[in-house]
């Protein structure tokens, strides 16, 4: 049987999974500019540099929110609920893992020096390349949005690499930092 077989419907034979090629091709224009920034973003986060102390935070806080919006917006299963806490839960301690290991270092003016590191570059490939895969393959195969394989895979997926996102960069920061910082101006 040459049939394909699809991993998200538990390895069984499917007539119904997309092609890469239908995938690509049914890419909406916008993508492209949206993951050349995606990957100015991340290759930005391999060199050396001085930040706010904010601006470690807000790509992290918007990466979690997209991944919370993503799984409301599914109608998620108890199964996938499921899914995204365990991924949110291996995230957190992989990023903090990870963070602990490149600490920021405090300046005098209140910027943070950080060393370049490629995690945030390889987070944010793989965070664009899981919602370009779910949407892709939905808009290719409607029928791939009920199965659930595929639907847990994508969630618990995002929420690992939300989360590794955000414990990687709150542990980059300085010990005591929230203590004694001041969140003004």
């Amino acid at each position: 049987d040459a049939r394909p077989i699809s991993l998200a419907s538990g390895g069984q034979a499917s007539t119904h999974a997309p092609t890469a090629m239908a995938i690509v091709v049914n890419t909406p224009l916008w993508v492209c500019p949206l993951f050349l920034y995606v990957l100015y973003v991340g290759w930005s986060r391999t060199q050396d540099r001085v930040v706010a102390p904010s601006r470690l935070l807000v790509m992290p806080a918007v990466i979690g929110g997209l991944a919370i919006y993503n799984l409301v917006s599914l109608d998620p299963s108890p199964v996938m609920l499921l899914g995204f806490v365990c991924g949110l839960a291996v995230g957190a301690l992989a990023g903090h893992a990870v963070g602990r290991r490149r600490v920021a270092e405090p300046l005098d003016d209140g910027m943070l020096r950080t060393k370049g590191d490629w995690m945030p570059l390889l987070l944010v490939i793989g965070i664009f390349a899981i919602r370009y895969l779910l949407g892709g393959g939905r808009a290719s195969e409607p029928a791939l949005a009920r199965d659930p394989g595929f639907m847990l895979a994508g969630v618990t997926l995002s929420g690992l690499f939300a989360a590794m996102m955000i414990a990687r960069a709150i542990s980059t920061l300085p010990r005591g930092f929230f203590r004694s910082y001041r969140f003004a101006g």
